[in-house]
């Protein structure tokens, strides 16, 4: 589900910077900056890309059980595994002024485009309800540790913090007898 939720904000944004730019080919890519030996991948040169760089866990959700109820039986689901996605939108151009004018109008998209849905994302999974996408305010220092962990040197560059992606299982665990009767016996025990 995050290649799907990812690969459609993509698109999105492909097809707005086709547009502003009057390009041909896609501007945006689904990507690492650098590949396992260090290099820029071929394919990701003079582009928009776009690389998750943390999940996190949200744990705030209900701690109740859930059930579904099918036929006239009722079986326990597990709670959904909710996840934040950071991705980082970087402009990889060998011309500076060329990254800067991408990425300005990739924050422009999201500006105007900060929340995903069925209603305006049509090619959006069903699984997804909505993604939002708001920035994520990184001083230096953090700005240096995201991009020394990724083992390269800085681009131009924003984080997004995108809210939540979450997982749900249809397979069953066990089943779960009704409750048939309510005994009021309830008689304090001698100790």
């Amino acid at each position: 589900m995050i290649y799907e939720a990812l690969n459609v904000v993509a698109q999105e944004l492909n097809t707005f910077l086709k547009m502003h730019f009057q390009l041909q080919d896609n501007p945006a890519v689904l990507g690492t900056i650098l590949d396992e030996t260090g290099a820029v991948p071929e394919n990701n040169q003079n582009k928009i890309i776009l690389s998750l760089v943390n999940l996190e866990h949200d744990t705030n959700y209900q701690y109740n059980p859930q059930y579904v109820k099918q036929g006239n039986r009722n079986y326990p689901i597990n709670l959904p595994y909710n996840f934040n996605l950071d991705v980082l939108i970087t402009a990889l151009f060998t011309n500076y002024s060329e990254a800067l004018k991408f990425l300005s109008q990739a924050i422009y998209f999201f500006q105007s485009k900060n929340v995903f849905n069925a209603q305006n994302t049509p090619g959006l999974d069903p699984q997804i309800q909505q993604l939002s996408f708001e920035v994520v305010k990184l001083s230096y220092h953090e700005t240096h540790s995201l991009w020394t962990a990724m083992g390269a040197k800085y681009m131009p560059s924003v984080l997004f913090k995108v809210r939540m992606l979450s997982f749900q299982s249809d397979q069953i665990q066990a089943e779960v007898s009704d409750i048939s009767s309510l005994s009021q016996d309830t008689k304090p025990s001698n100790s």
